[in-house]
């Protein structure tokens, strides 16, 4: 079962919405980011004082629960790949082959389409 459109208008919006997630999980994992992010808070308390803290908690909260988000919709995607790699392993009797190798940076179309392919053989 999946969860996104097949086709049509909703398909693009939930395909960019994919692309979206993905770059800003990448970006904010990034040390860069987390020591910018520090030193934003530490400006902010300095700057705004008590009375900026109960806005820079709630700021952080919403970042910190649409962060969490943006990571899980990464994980399943690269969870679907590590299951279609293993079960090509496990359904190759000769030996396994590594042309599925990288397949958990490709769109979910292309994982879609590797998995249909998979179960016809």
């Amino acid at each position: 079962m999946t969860l996104s459109p097949d086709s049509g208008p909703l398909r693009k919006l939930y395909l960019l919405g994919c692309r979206v997630c993905d770059f800003f999980a990448n970006t904010a994992g990034h040390p860069a980011a987390i020591v910018v992010l520090i030193a934003a808070c530490l400006l902010w308390l300095a700057m705004m004082g008590k009375g900026g803290q109960n806005l820079l908690t709630l700021i952080l909260s919403i970042l910190a629960i649409t962060l969490t988000q943006m990571v899980l919709n990464q994980q399943r995607r690269n969870e679907l790949a590590l299951h279609l790699k293993i079960d090509k392993l496990i359904t190759a009797l000769d030996g396994a082959r590594d042309e599925l190798a990288g397949i958990e940076t490709a769109d979910e179309d292309t994982l879609l389409a590797a998995r249909r392919a998979t179960e016809r053989e």
